[in-house]
């Protein structure tokens, strides 16, 4: 039995990393910053100036931005510096007025919002300077997209962050400062068999919100299609609908919306809604046509976002590999197995398995394209939950799994931040030069 001070660690560290996002984290992260400094500024804002980190730019070029048909870091950056509502968190362009869609497109077209790339900072860094006709305010967000660290008016820090983020001491202050060591498959398996479903209801959001999206993505054409286009089955029944697929193309339709500028929100897990979508949908899917009951699959999401969490401590919180196929659907697999009567040795099988078999697979930045990247990881979760439930999985003589599962994960980790570590930069050049020629062609 799991200790109740345990539970409650566990409990926490789930409502801390699901949270609404509106749009993509990246261009939401940069609209949250620019909110912040032009909140501290207190007048009109006239220029507004953003410095990110590579993994920011990347990951906010090519995303559509909620409710306008437009995409990137600019039109967020300028619409959150009209908005000057920091408050709303990851929501910052939800409820925006036409008349401040209208200003925000004017700082652009005027070119009076600037992006620049800063190097040699944390992979979550965001910077914005935003000028009025009397002052001029600056807000820094860094290692979590709505962590902010430092805000200025007039060049005086007005504000600074002094590392209390709302967990108890026993969580070392925030779910990014715990090591892997911190957690462990065995707890989390223990966690999710000991705590009482009353506790888990909050999940109900989650599932609410989560396909309500994925509704809208099967209903309309969004991004690449690909949910909508693989339920169209218009050419024959090349794939068919099993209840793999069905969650994979439920999946990528909630993920088409997403990255197409959908304006309905998602419930984002360890700071990302992509990651939450990918989490979550397969799981309920899963519960759903097997029949299982409401107590089962809180207790499934539950498990599923704790791996994923997990999974995210070693590859970390933005990483050359894409953490919503990766970490995510691992954490699918792993509440599939459960799902269907497995056990934790099961599930250490799963996890294997799913190493072995998408652990190449890279984050070339937030784009329509992710939703083709998480239809493939979901079928992958329920085909190493299968073969885990009949007792097949990789073992140590496939690459980089190692007979132990956290020896697995900590492989894992390595290959995206030690073994990849000058690949996104590499994407990153690939992306600008791809955009230079566009606007040059």
């Amino acid at each position: 039995m799991l200790e109740e001070e345990r539970k409650q660690f566990y409990l926490k560290l789930l409502r801390s990393e699901i949270s609404p996002a509106l749009g993509c984290t990246e261009p939401a992260a940069a609209a949250l910053c620019a909110a912040g400094a032009a909140e501290m500024l207190g007048e009109k804002v006239e220029r507004a100036e953003i410095h990110v980190s590579e993994y920011i730019l990347k990951n906010g070029m090519n995303v559509g931005i909620p409710g306008l048909d437009c995409t990137g870091l600019y039109m967020a950056g300028a619409l959150g510096a009209v908005s000057a509502e920091p408050q709303k968190k990851l929501l910052v362009l939800s409820s925006l007025s036409e008349e401040q869609k209208q200003q925000a497109a004017e700082l652009v077209r005027k070119e009076r919002v600037s992006v620049t790339l800063k190097e040699n900072v944390e992979k979550i860094y965001i910077a914005v300077k935003v000028y009025g006709q009397n002052h001029c305010a600056e807000a820094v967000i860094e290692g979590q997209h709505t962590r902010f660290i430092q805000k200025l008016k007039d060049g005086e820090v007005i504000w600074e962050n002094t590392g209390n983020t709302g967990l108890p001491e026993s969580t070392k202050k925030d779910a990014d400062s715990l090591s892997p060591s911190d957690i462990t498959m065995e707890e989390i398996w223990e966690f999710i068999q000991d705590t009482d479903s009353v506790s888990l209801a909050f999940l109900q959001e989650v599932i609410d919100v989560n396909m309500a999206i994925a509704e809208e993505g099967l209903r309309k054409d969004y991004g690449l299609h690909v949910g909508r286009g693989i339920i169209r089955n218009e050419k024959g029944s090349l794939i068919g609908r099993d209840i793999a697929n069905t969650a994979s193309f439920t999946t990528a339709a909630a993920v088409d919306a997403r990255m197409a500028g959908c304006t309905k929100a998602v419930m984002s897990v360890a700071g990302s809604g992509n990651q939450g979508l990918t989490a979550t949908i397969p799981v309920i899917v899963t519960a759903n046509a097997i029949g299982s009951s409401t107590d089962k699959l809180y207790r499934s999401l539950a498990l599923s976002i704790l791996i994923t969490i997990h999974a995210k401590q070693y590859i970390g919180r933005l990483s050359v590999l894409c953490g919503c196929s990766i970490a995510s659907a691992i954490g699918v697999g792993g509440a599939m197995v459960f799902l269907y009567g497995g056990t934790l040795k099961n599930v250490y099988a799963s996890v294997r398995t799913m190493t072995a078999d998408i652990s190449g697979m890279i984050c070339d930045g937030a784009k329509p394209g992710c939703a083709l990247k998480i239809a493939t990881s979901v079928n992958a979760a329920a085909r190493a939950a299968q073969l885990a439930l009949n007792g097949i999985g990789a073992t140590q003589q496939d690459g980089i799994v190692r007979g132990n599962v956290e020896e697995t994960l900590e492989n894992l980790g390595k290959l995206g931040n030690e073994g990849m570590s000058g690949t996104n930069g590499i994407i990153l050049n690939m992306l600008l030069n791809k955009a230079a020629a566009d606007l040059c062609s």
